[in-house]
């Protein structure tokens, strides 16, 4: 019931959208739903809540939402689904978390072993434009869940980045980006789900710097809930 009521109020937060295409600079392709095709974006373009959008090297899209004031820009080598450029509150962002957690809840599959569900890459389509990489799609989603947080949409940037490490779970070896978002998390006050992240990242091969940077926030965050 717990998880019912939990997905229930998860979908109602969610609402369609659409973009209008106002500039695009180099490779910039598109997908539609379900679609493995990508297809060259252009100027005027309308764009829905189900479409994905990836930027070349040297490339950016300008996007605006119909009917808001939220504008956009997407630079190069990042891919983003339109459903994630939005705002949304710290409630908002809790529940998406915990939703997260509960799709990656270890599942068995009835003999008492763990089955695995992860997506490890989208196939290519047979569009117009198909310079896209499969191996590098989950750090394009990465890039773009950076270019989110640049673009004042932190709490989506969290969403869309766990969502990314969950479909492409290779990506949760790169330090840097699980640095970047646990540090969003404790700008925000979320000190356990902080601790989560950098916890996790310890266990990466790191920098010098990356590990202070790590073990400082860690610190910083076991006196914070000691307090409390």
């Amino acid at each position: 019931m717990k998880i019912l009521l939990t997905v229930l109020l998860f979908i109602s937060t969610v609402t369609a959208q659409q973009f209008k295409v106002t500039d695009v600079k180099g490779n910039v392709i598109y997908r539609t739903g379900t679609s493995e095709s990508w297809i060259e974006l252009k100027i005027g373009a309308v764009l829905n809540s189900d479409d994905f959008i990836s930027t070349g090297e040297k490339s950016s899209v300008q996007l605006k939402e119909i009917g808001s004031d939220i504008t956009i820009t997407i630079s190069e080598l990042s891919a983003v689904s339109i459903s994630s450029i939005k705002k949304m509150s710290t409630d908002e962002l809790l529940l998406a978390l915990a939703m997260e957690d509960m799709i990656n809840a270890p599942k068995t599959n009835g003999k008492g072993n763990s089955g695995s569900t992860a997506v490890y890459g989208d196939k290519q389509g047979k569009g117009k434009n198909t310079e896209l990489e499969t191996d590098d799609f989950g750090i394009r989603r990465l890039n773009g869940a950076m270019q989110l947080a640049s673009n004042g949409l932190v709490e989506s940037s969290v969403v869309f980045a766990k969502e990314t490490y969950r479909k492409y779970p290779e990506t949760r070896q790169e330090a840097s980006y699980r640095i970047f978002f646990a540090d969003i998390l404790y700008e925000k006050g979320l000190y356990e789900e902080a601790l989560g992240e950098y916890l996790d990242t310890q266990k990466l091969e790191l920098s010098k710097d990356q590990i202070t940077n790590v073990e400082s926030h860690i610190n910083s965050i076991n006196k914070i809930l000691l307090n409390n």
